[in-house]
């Protein structure tokens, strides 16, 4: 798929190249990663967002941005993080094609009732071409999310989770408890949600605390 984050940009990019005398603004850092990313250059994408966030005052919205190209350069769960510190960041930047992004991150980290919740709310706001490819993934997710799991695929949640809070990945971690509870509402026994909706509290408890110390 290829998906063109904020075009507007670009056109403005030959009126903001910096000089050599000076360093890059955020917003020019913006419109090097913008450039990059229609290129699909992911990588060079990757550092200008990057550098968008921190130079200077820094650009909050580069988060989303951040984001994105992490999911093309198929690292899930690093996209996963970057999307729920952007929430944060600026929530008024968030958007139909960003939540896109998100649910492919959220399936390519086996997040599938993530992934579904967030292409179900898309509606008509991202492109036609990208809807549809919305609309096939609900499809090949819906029956994988009408039976119920069995407990060692919970289980399985469970364990990533936890994993990742040893990592120091709280959010991460709040994510997977999220899944390992939708899955164990579609069982009837409900097996570990208290469990799973106790850790996800716990993670994002310890996210939030990570946060305020962040520089």
């Amino acid at each position: 798929m290829k998906a063109t984050l904020a075009p507007s940009l670009l056109l403005v990019a030959t009126l903001l190249r910096p000089s050599p005398a000076r360093a890059a603004s955020p917003a020019e850092h913006m419109l090097a990663g913008a450039q990059a990313f229609r290129e699909e250059r992911y990588p060079e994408a990757l550092v200008e967002f990057r550098a968008a966030e921190k130079t200077g005052p820094g650009d909050p919205g580069a988060t989303w941005y951040v984001a994105a190209a992490l999911v093309k350069l198929n690292r899930a769960e690093d996209a996963l993080t970057a999307f729920a510190r952007a929430e944060d960041l600026a929530p008024g930047e968030r958007d139909g094609l960003f939540d896109y992004y998100h649910a492919l991150a959220c399936y390519d980290a086996r997040l599938y009732t993530c992934a579904d919740r967030l292409l179900a709310a898309l509606g008509a706001d991202p492109a036609p071409k990208i809807a549809a490819q919305a609309r096939q993934i609900r499809r090949d997710l819906a029956p994988l999310l009408s039976a119920a799991p069995a407990p060692a695929a919970i289980d399985w949640y469970h364990t990533q989770a936890q994993a990742a809070l040893v990592a120091g990945r709280a959010t991460l971690a709040a994510a997977y408890f999220d899944e390992a509870a939708a899955l164990a509402a579609l069982r009837s026994d409900g097996h570990r949600r208290g469990e799973a909706q106790a850790g996800a509290a716990r993670a994002r408890r310890a996210a939030a605390a990570t946060e305020r110390r962040r520089p």
